[in-house]
């Protein structure tokens, strides 16, 4: 029952503003013409079902909410996009990662939720007795983030490579491992038994793909709205290594 709800959750968070903002400023320029047209039909099928979903409360420890302190949401969702590749990798039936011809953005953006509702459901299973269960805007940050990464995959796992290959000293010390990637990953292959056989090098790769993605995606497009997420889009989970290489902000 906890489980169904949660993705009833991500489902309309999908449709919420902060996902919105993910989904619709980065689909791939080839499929921006119609992937509202997509999106409408498919709202239309669930959202009499799922809209009273938005309005669930979840509550927090009421002692370190006072401090204004919360559970980092980070954690999720670098596991969540972790899965995703490692679902990638496997070829697991019926999820889809790359629109094309015959993959609709709403099958990636369906995917993504399907990740991003049993990632959230662990979390929330975990915090049943510390009192610290994720809000229904924490909710549906998480999924807006797993949504706005996935299916933004390829473009960011390029720009991933292009910012490490252009640093000297990761070649020179062969840190590739440190940032999830591989010296070159011209064939799709490697890449996916490196994710499958390499927990560490997969979540990586989610942790720098998430950095990668609040930086240049999540804070320009709320920021473009006025709109604002529980935890500011503050980039946290990174050394100041990998910070330095891959964020602009953070470019000497």
């Amino acid at each position: 029952m906890e489980r169904s709800r949660i993705f009833m959750a991500v489902v309309v968070a999908l449709f919420a503003t902060h996902a919105v903002v993910s989904a619709f400023s980065i689909v791939s320029t080839s499929h921006k013409n119609d992937m509202p047209a997509k999106f409408t039909v498919g709202v239309a099928r669930i959202s009499n079902r799922l809209r009273s979903a938005s309005s669930l409360q979840v509550k927090g420890d009421p002692l370190r909410e006072s401090t204004g302190i919360r559970p980092s949401l980070h954690p999720t969702t670098i596991n969540a996009i972790a899965d995703a590749l490692k679902a990638r990798a496997k070829k697991v039936d019926d999820m889809f990662f790359q629109a094309t011809d015959t993959v609709q953005p709403l099958d990636v953006a369906l995917t993504a939720g399907k990740i991003a509702s049993s990632a959230i459901a662990k979390r929330q299973q975990t915090s049943e007795q510390d009192g610290m269960k994720l809000t229904a805007k924490e909710e549906q940050t998480i999924a807006g983030r797993v949504l706005g990464v996935i299916m933004r995959l390829n473009e960011l796992e390029s720009t991933l490579h292009e910012r490490v290959s252009d640093v000297s000293w990761v070649q020179k010390y062969n840190e590739w491992a440190t940032f999830g990637v591989l010296k070159t990953e011209e064939d799709p292959k490697d890449l996916d038994e490196r994710i499958k056989d390499d927990p560490l090098f997969a979540v990586s790769r989610a942790e720098c793909l998430l950095a990668i993605f609040l930086e240049t995606v999540e804070v320009t497009q709320l920021e473009k709205v006025g709109e604002a997420v529980p935890d500011g889009s503050k980039i946290d989970f990174l050394d100041s290594d990998r910070m330095e290489v891959l964020l602009t902000s953070n470019a000497q």
